[in-house]
C-alpha cells in the first residue's frame, strides 16, 4: 500500500509492508503529472517485499530522469535489483 504526502512542490510517499504494481503505476502516474524536476521521497522503511514487476516500473522511472526521485530505507539488495533492472547508479545516488 502506498501513502501520499503532497505539498509545497514536493511529493513524499509511503510503502507500507509490500510494494505492488499498482504502487509502482501510482508513482509512474504522479511522476508523469509533476512539473519536470519536481522532488519525489519514496519511503521503503516499512516494506517487507517488493514484487519484482513493480521494481522494473519504478527502475524505469529513475532510469528517465523525469523527476527528483529519493529513495528512503531500501537494503543494499534493493539498490542492486533497481541497477540490474536499469536504474543508473547516478540515479540510485540521487536517492
Amino acid at each position: 500500500m502506498l501513502h501520499e504526502i503532497t505539498g509545497a512542490g514536493a511529493v513524499s510517499l509511503q510503502i507500507d509492508q509490500a510494494f505492488l504494481r499498482e504502487d509502482a503505476l501510482r508513482i509512474h502516474e504522479l511522476i508523469e503529472r509533476a512539473a519536470p524536476g519536481t522532488p519525489f521521497e519514496i519511503d521503503f522503511r516499512n516494506a517487507r517485499d517488493c514484487n519484482a514487476v513493480a521494481l522494473a516500473l519504478l527502475a524505469r522511472d529513475l532510469a528517465e530522469g523525469r523527476a527528483r526521485v529519493a529513495l528512503h530505507g531500501t537494503s543494499h539488495h534493493l539498490e542492486r535489483l533497481l541497477g540490474y533492472l536499469g536504474a543508473s547508479a547516478a540515479a540510485r545516488r540521487a536517492s
